[in-house]
């Protein structure tokens, strides 16, 4: 599970859904590539939505496929923050949007 503990950017959270998700269940393996393919065309909100599918789909996963899901989350984060810091307001909406959705 270490292996799936390493990503730090967006960047590394894209290949880890497509390494980590290879063998996952062909529904399983299609939201991770269209989260990866959202983080790689910088289009936050589809990648939010397909990982919060992933999690409502744990009980299809395995450890390492749940950390992946985690860590882009995680990443996506960092991300949003970092572009809010620099005034995009999208960004600093999102964020936003996401703290009200787990408050509810």
């Amino acid at each position: 599970m270490e292996k799936a503990l390493r990503a730090d950017t967006t960047e590394e959270s894209s290949s880890d859904l497509i390494t980590f998700y290879e063998n996952a269940e062909p529904d399983i393996k299609k939201l991770a590539k269209t989260a990866s393919d959202a983080l790689d065309q910088g289009d936050y909100v589809l990648a939010i939505r397909s990982v919060n599918q992933l999690f409502a789909n744990a009980a299809k996963l395995n450890a390492d496929q749940f950390m992946v899901a985690s860590e882009t989350m995680v990443n996506i984060q960092k991300a949003l923050i970092e572009a809010a810091e620099d005034g995009d307001k999208k960004a600093q909406w999102l964020l936003n949007t996401m703290v009200d959705i787990r408050r509810g």
